[in-house]
């Protein structure tokens, strides 16, 4: 990171400490949703009048409002008219990166819970990741359950069959949640880690590495495909439309291995170079980023497209073909999994889950579908490390309080009235005055 960019990061210290004791704080041991609406997300359905209790960080009860006994000294939310459902998961993000500040970390944080994004699988692993990871869950900084995936295994870090097995175990004795599989990676390489993967018993996502090919890294026990990675490929599709019955053939492919499958449709528009620098550089969530970082992203998206080898015929090719690949992933029943890939190139930590939620839709996605690939399907895959995605007793209390039912246009996930994130409530209100402090700072050009 350049140095001007970590001076700017360390001008928002005065603006953690200003704000942090405010978020940071022990969740109330008891705290009660009066009277409001459950989205569980168990299904497609909507439970009106009830109460929920929350005890710590766990969902203790939920009842019909009209016989629920609220616990002496909970903390009350009335929630009349409004709606909750489980919070949402970011199944594809990134923690900072290495070389950033404390006070950046936490701010990125911050920028996915005030988002409703309770839980984050981060994709790149760096050292200290492993303590932030604890940190958070004790609650010494205010952000989302951390799943973690080590340091990459690709064709620049893993040179022989023998270092991606040592590597494997390495990652697999020092606590990561899964290995990273990024390009370039080597077919015999691949494969030591994946035979490896198995043996020791940690999973394997990312990328599907050329030498490898979708079909083969999807026999190997890969687990998530990201960002739809290989599937173009597969199909044929990088300057035709697709092929129906290849299309097919995937899908089948794909839902028959119980592979599971994480879009991020905004963020691959961005890197393909089909999306609108104009639109982008307009987003009004990039006041919450440091703004050299905003111009990096800016700067490099114009090289790109202005190069000369630049095909942008070809650019809108391929995202209109993904469109259509997500159509019948979604159809097929394919298992999919929310992801933006925040935060980098636009993709602003939390906020990008609206662009992402809105190009779903675009794809053919229903409202359901779109919410359950962010609540439920990735408490199914995290299954094995806690129960949440479901608005369910003994689950853990993350959730998100709206103004509006989401089941009716996903994208209400916007019309928050608040979070909660591990049983701790952050009312809408100071959401927002923790979100104008942070654009303050980097107005000022402390960022």
């Amino acid at each position: 990171m350049k140095t001007s960019l970590r001076v700017c990061l360390a001008g928002v210290l005065g603006l953690i400490l200003m704000v942090v004791d405010g978020f940071c704080q022990p969740a109330s041991s008891v705290t009660a949703f009066l009277d409001v609406t459950v989205i569980p997300m168990d299904g497609e359905r909507a439970i009106p009048n009830q109460t929920v209790i929350v005890r710590g960080d766990r969902i203790a009860e939920i009842a019909p409002a009209s016989t629920a006994k609220i616990p002496e000294g909970a903390t009350r939310i009335e929630a009349r008219g409004k709606f909750l459902m489980p919070g949402l998961g970011e199944m594809h993000g990134h923690n900072p990166p290495l070389g950033s500040s404390q006070e950046f970390i936490e701010t990125v944080y911050f920028l996915f819970v005030a988002n409703g994004v309770t839980t984050v699988r981060s994709m790149l692993g760096w050292p200290g990741q492993l303590e932030l990871r604890e940190k958070v869950a004790r609650g010494e900084i205010l952000g989302p359950t951390l799943y973690l995936a080590g340091p990459s295994f690709s064709g620049a870090s893993i040179k022989s069959a023998p270092q991606a097995e040592q590597r494997v175990r390495e990652q697999k004795a020092e606590g990561w949640d899964l290995l990273k599989v990024h390009p370039g990676l080597k077919r015999d390489h691949y494969d030591a880690m994946a035979r490896t993967a198995k043996e020791v018993g940690i999973r394997f996502a990312g990328h599907i590495p050329a030498d490898v090919g979708l079909k083969h890294a999807i026999e190997m026990g890969q687990e998530t495909v990201d960002h739809l990675d290989g599937y173009i490929e597969y199909l044929g599709a990088t300057n035709a439309p697709v092929d129906r019955a290849k299309l097919a053939e995937a899908v089948k492919l794909t839902r028959e291995t119980g592979t599971w499958v994480i879009p991020t449709m905004c963020l691959w528009e961005t890197i393909l170079g089909a999306a609108d620098l104009a639109k982008m550089s307009a987003y009004p969530e990039l006041k919450y980023m440091p703004p050299d970082m905003v111009a990096q992203w800016k700067s490099g998206y114009k090289r790109m497209t202005e190069s000369s080898t630049f095909d942008k015929a070809r650019a809108r090719q391929v995202a209109e073909n993904r469109k259509v690949l997500l159509k019948a992933l979604s159809d097929g029943r394919a298992k999919i999994l929310f992801g933006t890939d925040a935060p980098q190139q636009f993709s602003v930590p939390g906020f990008s889950i609206h662009r992402e939620i809105k190009a779903m839709a675009e794809a053919g996605m229903t409202p359901a579908e779109i919410l359950r690939s962010a609540t439920k399907t990735v408490g199914d895959y995290l299954s094995g490390k806690d129960r949440f995605g479901t608005v369910a007793s003994g689950h853990r209390a993350d959730l998100l309080l709206l103004d509006a039912n989401p089941l009716d246009d996903a994208r209400n996930v916007a019309k928050r009235a608040g979070v909660m994130v591990r049983g701790r409530w952050l009312s809408e209100a100071e959401i927002q005055q923790r979100l104008e402090k942070i654009a303050e700072q980097w107005g000022k050009g402390n960022g």
